[in-house]
């Protein structure tokens, strides 16, 4: 009887499996990459380049985002000037790499494809969140290409060092949640999930969260309401995305890694002559604040903001903010640009 059942229960999981790999199939025929596929030596990044106008501005998302993390405000953006966004390996359409996420090459990564499709230089950088530490280590090896930098909600090396007893706690409850989400996305339930969801029916997908205990459910609500805010569209883009596992095992690898890139980070500074902005959402706590407050100093050109009406995703919650602040660094740049020909 035990061995009847566990044939059964095998025969279905393998099912399960092959369902997901022809959803797979048909979703790669149906969604398309919503930008370019540029390729040079040994990799292929995926870039969406919108507007006209410089400096141009180069959007670098947070830990686990892809460009469509800016589909909110690249189009705002892109009513200024040239914009571009990307997908970091492994995430959204750009190919996956087996080497351990470091900061120095994922800045030589950015760097290769900015040249790969002629971003006209000087340019600004934004980014969000874990993208600080990026381009922390971008700013120092390459200055000379930046017009500024504009931080939105940044990570700082501080924050996660030398992590503490909690901190290390809920890396590690990260790592795992994510690596159960690469088997639950192999077996198609979350696909399932989303497309539920998509449909406004949440039941199910909350009885599955919840599951996985009360953290995982309020960790859960917090994204579905950030997916919330984003166009329809761009909302089924992601679902096809979540839907592969390889997502979530990349997932795993920059959360896993964060203490190392945040001790990388802390190796690197932004050189003060380029003018940097820094948007801190305000929830952060006192000592947050005084770290962002402290990047903006060190720049000649610093300007501290606080999104009063936002928390971590103020692209989402107040992309005005983002959109004034490079308007601000413009106009600053053309200044300078007619005096020094005077």
């Amino acid at each position: 009887m035990f061995i009847t059942l566990l044939l059964l229960f095998l025969c279905l999981l393998l099912v399960q499996v092959a369902l997901q790999l022809l959803c797979l199939w048909r979703d790669g025929r149906k969604f398309h990459a919503p930008g370019t596929l540029v390729k040079f030596p040994g990799r292929t990044v995926h870039v969406q380049h919108l507007g006209a106008g410089a400096p141009a501005i180069v959007l670098e998302a947070g830990i686990a985002a892809s460009s469509l993390n800016w589909s909110v405000l690249q189009p705002q953006l892109a009513a200024l000037t040239a914009t571009y966004s990307y997908d970091r390996a492994g995430l959204g359409w750009s190919a996956s790499t087996h080497r351990q996420c470091g900061l120095s090459r994922m800045a030589d990564e950015l760097h290769q494809w900015l040249d790969a499709v002629h971003v006209p230089k000087p340019y600004v950088l934004a980014g969000h969140s874990y993208a600080a530490y990026i381009l922390r280590v971008f700013a120092q090896r390459f200055p000379d290409e930046l017009a500024g930098m504009i931080l939105i909600d940044p990570l700082t090396p501080e924050e996660w060092i030398k992590p503490h007893r909690l901190q290390r706690w809920q890396i590690r409850r990260a790592v795992w949640f994510s690596r159960a989400g690469a088997v639950l996305g192999s077996l198609g339930v979350l696909r399932f999930c989303l497309w539920l969801l998509q449909r406004g029916n949440n039941a199910v997908p909350r009885r599955v969260v919840s599951a996985f205990g009360p953290q995982a459910k309020s960790t859960v609500e917090r994204i579905l309401g950030e997916l919330a805010k984003l166009p329809p569209q761009t909302v089924r883009l992601i679902r096809e995305r979540w839907g592969h596992p390889k997502f979530f095992l990349i997932m795993a690898r920059y959360i896993q890694t964060l203490p190392v890139c945040a001790e990388e980070a802390a190796g690197y500074e932004i050189p003060p002559h380029i003018p940097v902005t820094v948007i801190s959402g305000a929830h952060q706590p006192h000592v947050r604040m005084a770290e962002h407050k402290a990047i903006a100093a060190h720049s000649l050109q610093g300007r501290h903001i606080v999104a009063a009406r936002s928390a971590h995703w103020i692209h989402l919650d107040e992309p005005e903010l983002i959109v004034q602040a490079y308007r601000a660094m413009a106009a600053e740049m053309k200044k300078e640009t007619v005096s020094t020909s005077q």
